[in-house]
């Protein structure tokens, strides 16, 4: 150790190790040889002072007339050293705005003092640390709705309240998957020169737009294996012929691009993709009445629609689609963990085209394992239990369960229990509000912004040609007045 270096002291099993290894280097007469101290003082990381202080503690006698040695333990007795300067941080930094306390700097300067001191204290733990995430707005109308929908997966099993596993539901979502991310973290050895990342313009990087559609892992009786109900993921794209050329094909090869996800595309998608993937997929001893779950975007096709309600009818199925409440990403088992694990993956390989990212994307959707999928899957269900706790409200945190400990131990549930006292009261709110008023306000919300979602798609298929007489033309229909120049 440097001179004037400080390090943590020795703890008492270290100070009872130091004395038993000295025992061992001592002569007859309770003495240390030349040299053993600094060797202890570089086993134990300690100067040959402390190691000969510890030696003198100890009292070795080995003449068998008393105890071969006393007890070396540390004689600081609860709170030691310095006080501290400053005691009422922690009442200090809450009187401070939050939009203030984003670093270290500016809480220093709101309580003057240094950033080095308060660094200091955040160690000792004095300060904490959160993470504060962005998420949407709710109105009256969304957290009954989202209270009703949480009970309404409540259960009742031997007297108990645990929450339906979601055996007969499919959750579908959509997924931007980009060539790279604007920011990551590399680990290297110190003083390793990182690989500089660049691009033409890092607000128009490649990315591919998945559709995917997953189910809750269980084991198939009929085929005696695990379904792991990886219904499929797929990608909205077309091949094209490339109609210019460029340094890596000729102008005429095919080539792959995006496609715009319009109502009829995902329509078309849902119809000829995701049912006869269900299909195909479904364990062949289990309930034919399955739900389709998607979120409310504008793109999404109704659950009233004729062509989906027949592909979802035919070949004996009575599948539905059916819409989670809007503003509500927390109740998809894909916005749980399911994506960020797949992304994960993804952005380990290299991808320079659409191609690649879809290659890359398809090889992480692979590699997944379905266990993953079955704690996301016990995540949902706490979600639920929080949802009830705030009364449809979305302010909790994702609370943790130790999946993996539990995992390993082979206790993790099936079923999430629900609290029975969360349950009485989400009941007994819901009894007091006037649902059905506040569910027919919601429905108008949706319509109107699907109704939009249709008027938006329908703008962005219109084509504008610069011509002179056609505008004229229009002018004159509706009667306007033209500027003169």
């Amino acid at each position: 150790m440097r001179k004037g270096q400080h390090k943590k002291n020795l703890t008492d099993g270290e100070c009872n190790n130091l004395v038993q290894h000295l025992l061992t280097r001592c002569t007859s007469s309770g003495k240390l040889p030349k040299g053993v101290a600094e060797d202890m003082g570089k086993l134990f990381d300690c100067t040959p002072t402390t190691v000969r202080r510890i030696w003198r503690r100890a009292s070795v006698d080995l003449s068998d007339s008393k105890t071969i040695c006393a007890t070396v333990h540390q004689r600081k007795k609860g709170q030691s050293g310095r006080k501290r300067m400053y005691t009422d941080i922690p009442e200090r930094i809450q009187a401070i705005p939050q939009s203030r306390r984003n670093c270290f700097r500016s809480i220093a300067y709101a309580l003057n003092i240094p950033k080095s001191t308060l660094h200091v204290y955040f160690k000792r733990g004095v300060i904490a640390k959160y993470s504060s995430v962005l998420k949407p707005s709710l109105t009256e109308s969304n957290k009954v709705c989202r209270l009703n929908w949480a009970i309404k997966h409540v259960t009742d099993i031997d007297r108990a309240k645990y929450f339906d596993p979601m055996n007969d539901t499919v959750h579908v979502h959509e997924k931007w998957f980009f060539m790279t991310r604007l920011q990551k973290k590399i680990y290297g050895a110190p003083g390793e020169k990182i690989k500089q990342r660049s691009c033409k313009s890092k607000r128009h990087l490649l990315k591919v737009i998945f559709l995917s559609a997953v189910a809750r892992p269980r084991w198939d009786q009929a085929k005696g294996e695990w379904f792991d109900s990886k219904i499929g993921t797929w990608h909205f794209t077309e091949v094209v012929p490339a109609q210019r050329r460029s340094c890596r094909r000729d102008a005429g090869t095919p080539a792959m691009k995006t496609v715009t996800v319009t109502r009829d595309t995902y329509k078309a998608m849902i119809i000829d993709n995701v049912i006869p993937a269900i299909r195909s997929k479904w364990p062949s001893d289990e309930t034919k009445r399955v739900k389709i779950q998607q979120d409310n975007a504008r793109p999404h096709v109704p659950p009233s629609d004729a062509a989906i309600v027949a592909a979802c009818k035919a070949m004996g199925w009575d599948m539905e689609v059916v819409f989670q409440h809007p503003n509500s990403p927390d109740l998809n088992v894909l916005d749980l963990g399911f994506f960020r694990a797949i992304q994960t993956l993804q952005v380990e390989k290299h991808s320079s085209s659409i191609e690649d990212i879809v290659a890359a994307t398809d090889a992480a959707w692979a590699a997944v394992s379905t266990t993953t999928l079955n704690k996301n899957f016990l995540t949902l269900q706490r979600c639920l239990q929080e949802v009830i706790l705030d009364t449809g409200g979305n302010d909790y945190k994702i609370p943790h369960m130790k999946k993996d400990v539990l995992l390993a131990r082979g206790r993790l549930p099936e079923m999430v229990s629900c609290e029975r006292n969360a349950w009485s009261v989400g009941y007994a709110y819901l009894s007091r509000v006037d649902y059905a008023a506040h569910m027919e306000k919601l429905d108008r919300e949706v319509q109107e912004s699907m109704e939009m979602g249709v008027i938006c798609t329908q703008i962005e298929a219109l084509t504008i040609y610069n011509d002179t007489e056609v505008h004229d033309d229009i002018v004159a229909a509706l009667g306007l007045v033209q500027l003169s120049e």
